[in-house]
């Protein structure tokens, strides 16, 4: 007797296009004569990560609220914050060890910032982010999307739950003054 094989736990095609966008991205950092819109590749993680993101809490939207952001917030948390600390950890070593003493201040408040997931906050005028990229002074540049999906994953899930406790109209309105919402803060 055969038996069925299992369903893969991972979409091939979704891998395909995390792939595209890893090559769009490193293209861009190596290359960015030939791939000047390589960057958009982050988008594709964005678009990628709500999706998959969406479908992980539609899994969970049958359990109760608490045990729901529980099963989603320690699958997202045991998967990133390791690496993403130990990132932190090596990287403030290797600061006090190999970096001059110069760029010390300026990657201490970013770690900080790291640290916080506020990586991503507008910049001042007096700085730029390709230019912190090109002269290589703020080795915690490329945090600021990981400061977005921490945030993104701290917001949706919330919005999520709460349309899912609404019923018939009340959830069309209420995500309705959520575009809303999010349309304000588009302008603002």
């Amino acid at each position: 007797m055969i038996q069925p094989t299992p369903p893969p736990s991972k979409r091939q095609d979704l891998q395909g296009i995390r792939g595209l966008a890893i090559l769009s991205v490193l293209g861009f950092h190596f290359y960015p004569f030939y791939f000047p819109n390589g960057y958009l590749g982050v988008d594709q993680f964005f678009v990628l990560s709500g999706f998959l993101m969406c479908m992980l809490l539609t899994k969970t939207e049958k359990m109760p609220v608490f045990s729901g952001f529980i099963h989603f917030y320690s699958r997202r948390f045991k998967r990133i914050l390791p690496l993403y600390l130990l990132f932190i950890l090596l990287t403030v070593i290797s600061l006090y060890t190999v970096f001059p003493d110069a760029s010390l201040l300026q990657n201490q408040s970013s770690a900080t910032k790291a640290l916080l997931f506020v990586s991503n906050r507008p910049h001042t005028g007096e700085e730029d982010y390709f230019e912190k990229l090109l002269i290589g002074i703020d080795l915690f540049t490329h945090t600021w999307s990981l400061s977005v999906e921490i945030q993104f994953y701290f917001i949706v899930p919330a919005i999520f739950f709460i349309g899912n406790k609404c019923n018939g109209y009340f959830k069309y309105g209420y995500y309705s003054i959520i575009g809303f919402i999010r349309f304000v803060f588009l302008y603002i």
